[in-house]
């Protein structure tokens, strides 16, 4: 379940993919800023036969193992940078024709990881073509599907896995409801989650997240704070719980443990920014110039832009215009809780009628419920 949508709660990072022709160079500000970590760059005792495996004879079976090591220390480390290497190694693999279904996941995988949703739902279609009963596939694509906002075939998906038993079906279930209340069927997707008894794997993870989310958007923030909670302690490496909790905690006014949840090693841009948001006022300015030197990087090295983490920094800044156009262009492309949120955050603060009605519209027409968005936009979704 790799995927930006907490499908598998693996690599969920902020920064992707570095691109090697940057159009603008980049020079922080600060000059203890780091922008890569060069001790990262030369292979371990573990990574040098495998790149020498790969380097002595490139197919698809040594490309498969190098980049999912490769993905592996990306998220252990919280280091972009093997995210762009596992991407170099299978992009030339998968668009050979007859290119495996390993090498097309594990390539969706980087390109979901840069936010490039529509290419990595094209390769997941043709996996799934091929081979229909990938359950692996399937889980990538329902994921790519919910951040899109395609709830009704995310839920096409999401039954399909609910359909497997064991583990996979956990997570099926957990997918089902959080596609169900995208559509508006909210009460029904928590019944559902209500049902199962979490245990202690990554599936589980999953379900307490998407339990905490339904909670958020219904009222019931401290039981949501609970269930982000309990999540986080199954998958502390997991960027979009931690981030999901300190939004929730930092919503509940307990700014303090936000920020205490928020001080850990090497965060990515997601969690800087809302480190910079909820920290102590004398740290505020330094945090807030770190996370906007981040955003930079990202951009002059053609990363996959955050701009969810834009909107959410300038609306902290009081820039209402430059919160609204990157919270807009965030909405194009994710369609998850924070996006819809800090979009209507944006078009209330500038004051932007037919950014508030557009918003309006896709909440009536989709089902979308959200307390919280409906608080903010003035309105009433129905029941």
């Amino acid at each position: 379940m790799k995927s930006p949508a907490r499908l598998l709660a693996v690599l969920a990072f902020a920064a992707a993919v570095s691109s090697a022709a940057a159009s603008e160079r980049f020079v922080p500000a600060d000059p203890a800023f780091v922008v890569a970590n060069v001790s990262e760059t030369v292979p371990d005792d573990a990574l040098r036969p495998l790149v020498d495996a790969w380097r002595r004879s490139p197919d698809d079976g040594t490309a498969v193992l190098l980049a999912t090591e490769l993905l592996a220390r990306a998220h252990e480390r919280r280091e972009p940078m093997f995210v762009g290497r596992a991407e170099a190694v299978l992009a030339t693999r998968a668009a050979r024709p007859g290119a495996s279904g390993a090498v097309l996941r594990l390539h969706a995988q980087t390109l979901q990881y840069r936010h490039d949703f529509t290419g990595a739902a094209r390769l997941l279609d043709a996996v799934l073509d091929a081979d229909p009963r990938d359950q692996v596939a399937r889980t990538l694509r329902a994921s790519v599907r919910l951040v899109r906002g395609d709830f009704p075939g995310a839920r096409v998906d999401c039954a399909q896995l609910a359909g497997t038993g064991g583990a996979q079906a956990r997570v099926g279930f957990a997918c089902l409801a959080e596609a169900m209340a995208g559509a508006g069927d909210i009460g029904p997707a928590r019944a559902l989650l209500a049902a199962i008894r979490p245990a202690a794997s990554a599936a589980d993870a999953y379900l307490l997240a998407v339990r905490g989310e339904l909670g958020e958007r219904a009222g019931d923030p401290d039981a949501a704070i609970a269930d982000y909670s309990a999540a986080l302690a199954l998958a502390p490496h997991d960027d979009s719980i931690r981030a999901a909790l300190s939004d929730a905690l930092a919503a509940r006014g307990r700014a303090a443990e936000a920020f205490a949840l928020l001080e850990i090693d090497r965060p990515a841009v997601a969690l800087r920014v809302r480190r910079a948001l909820v920290a102590p006022a004398d740290r505020r300015p330094r945090l807030a110039a770190d996370a906007a030197e981040w955003l930079a990087l990202e951009s002059a090295r053609h990363d996959a832009r955050h701009d969810r983490e834009g909107a959410l920094l300038a609306l902290g800044q009081d820039d209402a215009a430059r919160a609204l156009a990157a919270a807009r262009a965030n909405f194009q492309n994710q369609r998850e809780l924070s996006d819809v949120r800090v979009l209507a955050r944006a078009a209330i603060a500038a004051g932007d009628r037919d950014a508030q009605n557009d918003l309006r519209r896709w909440l009536l027409t989709t089902g979308f419920r959200d307390v919280v968005t409906e608080r903010i936009l003035g309105v009433a979704t129905g029941g």
